[in-house]
């Protein structure tokens, strides 16, 4: 197994030209590996914001695996050369990388999401995948940790021996979390978003012919509309608009390659 990923810079952030395959192999070689390490799903909402918001990009520029979350950023790496990239998100990802843990006894936990859905998502796990390890599962509050408080929940998630954590609390909140506490913490951190909310069953995907068209973000609005509106409105025309301008001014993205 090769320990590098080529990466593309695409406004501004290295991110991965890499299969679902090739980042579980990536993401379990620094599990073992038992040293702080995070990976960020990058959707176009966040390079855009990662481009305007230097303390996000700082976080993104330590991130040891930043993937295309979504048809938009992986339809801008093939414009840029990487005809086969695919999109490599979250909700597709996680269910496999579960299933790949399990098998390899590769204990893992989770951290945010409300107390419901935590049960909810364990339990459905459990009967999905009976020889998963999940040995944390944690819903933090909807306030302000004190220093005493993280302090304990960091103590818990290095007793638990967990070598993947799966950080649920949406963007950028779960980026600044990682870059935060990644260090006191030797497992990969995983800022999965709403994840857990599909796997609880409380949300679902689209089907895989919506996907397939770049039209995940329709469905999730009409699930979200409140929610969801604003940002696919302020965000997604400027993903285009930012990268059209950088491609028709000859601006072209760097390759480089990453050590992991």
């Amino acid at each position: 197994m090769s320990n590098t990923i080529t990466t593309a810079t695409l406004l501004g952030t290295a991110v991965a030209v890499i299969t679902h395959d090739q980042a579980i192999d990536r993401i379990l070689v620094l599990a073992a590996a038992r040293r702080p390490a995070f990976v960020c799903f990058a959707t176009a909402h966040m390079l855009v914001e990662a481009g305007q918001d230097q303390a996000l990009r700082a976080v993104y520029n330590r991130a040891d695996i930043i993937t295309p979350d979504g048809r938009p950023v992986a339809w801008g790496l093939r414009l840029m050369g990487h005809h086969d990239t695919p999109c490599v998100s979250g909700p597709n990802l996680v269910p496999r990388l579960l299933r790949t843990a399990a098998s390899c006894g590769v204990a893992v936990g989770f951290y945010g999401g409300r107390p419901e859905t935590l049960h909810l998502m364990t339990e459905a796990l459990r009967k999905q995948f009976p020889a998963l390890r999940i040995t944390y599962a944690f819903s933090p509050p909807f306030r302000p940790m004190t220093e005493a408080e993280t302090e304990q929940v960091c103590a818990d998630i290095r007793d638990s021996g967990a070598r993947l954590l799966f950080v649920g609390l949406g963007s950028p909140k779960q980026e600044f979390w990682m870059g935060e506490h990644s260090a006191s913490l030797p497992c990969v951190l995983l800022g999965v978003g709403a994840v857990f909310e599909f796997l609880s069953g409380e949300k679902k995907l689209p089907p895989e012919w919506v996907q397939n068209l770049g039209l995940t973000w329709l469905a999730r609005l009409c699930q979200e509309p409140r929610r969801l509106l604003r940002r696919n409105l302020a965000y997604s025309p400027r993903f285009v608009f930012q990268f059209v301008c950088r491609h028709l001014l000859g601006i072209r993205d760097r390759h480089r390659v990453q050590d992991i």
